[in-house]
């Protein structure tokens, strides 16, 4: 940590004024063993959480989110209680993540590998941005 004498006052005033969210150590890009764009990595049974706020379980890996590969580039994905989804969603690698864009329509994704077995999953609201403080957090079951 670097002392206090050695950081501007104003900088340590702006610091504890700044939101919880917008001090999240969450990474923007994804880790270099994780190829963006492809449906392979993605492929599997996923516990899913919000990222930070450990007691809101979306998906356990007893009943998980189950994500297909439809092919190279388009994953089904099919949440704990859904029934099998009939529309693919396209994967686009850009920015040094993975974007989700629904076939059928419907709101935008992105995702960021933070490990071979982890992704943290955020919503892109062109008008709103991007909530960095609070990705959904998925962990491979299987």
């Amino acid at each position: 940590m670097i002392p206090k004498r050695l950081v501007p006052p104003v900088v340590c005033v702006l610091l504890s004024m700044a939101p919880a969210s917008a001090m999240m150590p969450w990474p923007r890009e994804g880790i270099a063993e994780v190829e963006n764009g492809k449906s392979a990595p993605f492929v599997g049974s996923w516990s899913m959480v919000l990222a930070g706020q450990p007691d809101t379980t979306y998906a356990t890996c007893e009943l998980p989110v189950r994500i297909e590969a439809a092919d190279d580039r388009h994953i089904f994905y099919q949440g704990p209680k859904d029934t099998p989804a009939e529309a693919a969603t396209e994967l686009v690698a850009k920015d040094g993540r993975t974007r989700w864009l629904p076939v059928a329509g419907g709101p935008s994704y992105f995702a960021v590998w933070v490990h071979p077995d982890r992704f943290h999953l955020y919503d892109l609201d062109v008008e709103a941005g991007v909530d960095w403080g609070e990705p959904y957090a998925f962990t491979r079951c299987d």
